[in-house]
């Protein structure tokens, strides 16, 4: 995962050093990464990747207390939402989204990434956890699919149709407007999906 992740300041795209304190079972559980551009350091805190740089998160627990009761359902509902069908496919989760992780994992043999995971749910092999304020701090076109609950802005669902690739998804609350260069799909009272507008690729015919 941590391959993935990028610097959130605005400069040029740069993989970030990682410093390990303590790790388990190949997993991080304390350390730092830096960014070799800036020099902004993210924090790892018991598994988790800090990317706030020091905003504060709503607190929230009384949705999420609700909706950990149907994480079998979720998962399956961010599979077909997110067409999460390609194994080894990196996908992102957030809020309460982010309940479904290890499911979805399991279920779909992919990654996931989790944004602002509520308690509970946990590191593991294929499962990563980061905090973040409005940027995704992934690489532009890493991830497959990315699914955002109600409490996201939409600086964080335009930061969306940037992390996915070319004909990716991209799941948001039905309240938000879609950013430009989605195409809606789907939609309900709860949420839209939309799709990423493939790459155009320019014919030129030969002159000889």
């Amino acid at each position: 995962m941590i391959d993935l992740l990028r610097c959130i300041n605005a400069h040029e795209d740069t993989w970030l050093v990682a410093s390990f304190r303590e790790v388990s079972n190949r997993m991080v559980i304390e350390g730092t990464l830096g960014c070799p551009i800036c020099s902004a350091e993210y924090e790892i805190r018991q598994g988790i990747v800090d990317f706030t740089q020091g905003e504060s998160l709503a607190d929230r627990e009384g949705e999420r207390g609700h909706a950990s009761h149907r994480r079998e359902e979720l998962a399956t509902r961010a599979g077909a939402y997110l067409d999460a069908t390609q194994p080894g496919a990196t996908i992102v989760l957030g809020g309460l989204w982010a309940y479904a992780a290890q499911g979805l994992a399991e279920m779909a043999d992919v990654r996931v990434i989790a944004l602002n995971a509520p308690a509970g749910v946990v590191e593991s092999e294929r499962v990563g956890l980061l905090l973040i304020a409005q940027r995704i701090p992934l690489a532009a076109g890493a991830a497959h699919g990315v699914a955002l609950d109600a409490w996201f802005e939409p600086e964080t669902i335009r930061d969306a149709m940037r992390t996915v690739r070319p004909a990716g998804r991209v799941v948001a609350a039905a309240s938000a407007p879609p950013p430009e260069g989605a195409i809606v799909l789907a939609r309900d009272d709860h949420y839209w999906v939309a799709e990423k507008a493939p790459e155009m690729i320019s014919l030129r015919r030969s002159s000889t």
